[in-house]
């Protein structure tokens, strides 16, 4: 077995093992030591992968990321009138897990800054090459950097919104509704 495949394994686990406990617990009551044992890793491992347990939080979200906007290739994708499969699939996900009764803020702890700040970056990463791959640069008439920025705003507030249950329409109008705010910000964005 090579050593990239016993890294990603190893990563994997204790991302898996972070899921697990998270399904319990929230993140600012799960500890580096619980994530360890549950993902059956020596410490040394888990250090040489992750400095602490926000970064493998963070690295659960870029797969989270990835698998919301996996629908989203071609420019018919954004502009479509109807959500995208992978975006009603992950807002349905993330609203079957929303049964906690605390802040996304409160179970995040003293991580939620830090968290929400490089949350949003990568988001705005991953989003701005979805549009770089869909659009050409030209076509923008609002800086590229500047509407992922927006775009990873506008998805964030509505994954929060689903985690807090402070909307109270069905996944599907959510999902309609986040299409719509992500078309409008496209539109402004075009050049006509």
């Amino acid at each position: 077995m090579s050593r990239s495949t016993k890294v990603n394994r190893s990563r994997k686990r204790v991302q898996q093992a972070l899921a697990e406990l998270l399904k319990d617990k929230d993140y600012c009551d799960i500890t580096v030591a619980e994530l360890i044992e549950k993902a059956d890793v020596g410490k040394t491992t888990f250090y040489r992968h992750y400095e602490r347990k926000l970064d493998v939080f963070l690295a659960m979200h870029d797969a989270f990321f990835d698998a919301l906007l996996q629908d989203l290739t071609v420019r018919e994708d954004w502009f479509s009138l109807s959500p995208r499969p992978s975006v009603i699939a992950m807002l349905s996900r993330i609203s079957e897990q929303s049964s906690f009764r605390r802040s996304i803020a409160y179970r995040l702890g003293s991580d939620a800054p830090q968290a929400h700040r490089q949350l949003k970056l990568n988001l705005t990463s991953l989003i701005e090459q979805r549009l770089t791959s869909a659009f050409s640069s030209d076509d923008f008439i609002i800086p590229l950097p500047s509407l992922a920025s927006t775009l990873a705003a506008i998805y964030l507030d509505y994954i929060t919104q689903l985690f807090n249950d402070a909307l109270a329409s069905s996944v599907e109008e959510r999902a309609a509704s986040l299409q719509r705010l992500t078309q409008a910000n496209l539109r402004a964005a075009i050049a006509d």
